[in-house]
């Protein structure tokens, strides 16, 4: 799949969505593939969140044309814009930077990566009817079910001594779901973590309703 990626001349959407890049298909459900194949297995935070979408798809594929490699898709292609700077201050509010000895958990994002690991519940772009698959019964949709228990899976068992964090609801379920139905036992799972994107209104009142528990969990990490 890289050297198809970088045969492409150009990266648009019709050249990335179409049958040579499917893995999967299942009514109107389909998966992508996309370059996020890589794993920072000694990463002290893993940040979780359901599915990349299509400009995160183009944006890697973007990284691999140009010669880069599969870490910096993760480096260049992770929780842009606003949504990085809410969930910066998430972290920080939460200490997690004293937590690593650093200044800012922004470093994550550039200087202290080594620290960071970010993945999806399907690390591979899923579109519902064409557009971006919204996370709606994940765990009722037995073709992304099963991709999650093949791939996430194994990506939770090797970092489940790491601090743990799911952007939104359907993610902390569908981990709390792993975690009891395999026994992993996760030591650092701060379950009802917001999703930080600025369509979530709720997103501060969430924050506040679980930060508690969440700062309970870290310190006894």
């Amino acid at each position: 799949m890289i050297k198809k990626i970088k045969r492409l001349k150009k990266i648009d959407t019709s050249s990335i969505v179409n049958k040579e890049f499917l893995i999967k298909k299942d009514g109107n459900i389909e998966i992508y593939y996309a370059p996020f194949d890589y794993i920072n297995s000694k990463a002290k935070i893993v940040i979780v969140g359901i599915t990349p979408g299509l400009q995160q798809m183009l944006q890697s594929y973007e990284v691999i044309n140009q010669g880069k490699s599969l870490k910096e898709v993760k480096d260049l292609s992770s929780f842009k814009g606003s949504m990085r700077t809410g969930l910066i201050k998430y972290l920080d509010e939460l200490k997690i930077n004293d937590i690593l000895k650093i200044k800012s958990c922004e470093s994550l994002f550039n200087k202290n990566s080594k620290y960071l690991h970010t993945t999806s519940l399907v690390k591979c772009p899923v579109f519902d009817k064409g557009k971006n698959y919204s996370g709606a019964n994940i765990l009722k949709k037995k073709i992304l079910l099963d991709f999650i228990e093949k791939n996430f899976l194994e990506e939770l068992k090797t970092l489940k001594k790491s601090i743990i964090i799911p952007l939104g609801n359907t993610v902390s379920s569908t981990i709390e779901y792993l975690n009891n139905k395999h026994n992993l036992k996760l030591r650092c799972f701060l379950k009802g973590f917001p999703h930080p994107s600025g369509a979530n209104a709720r997103k501060n009142i969430q924050f506040k309703e679980n930060k508690r528990n969440m700062k309970i969990l870290l310190r006894n990490k």
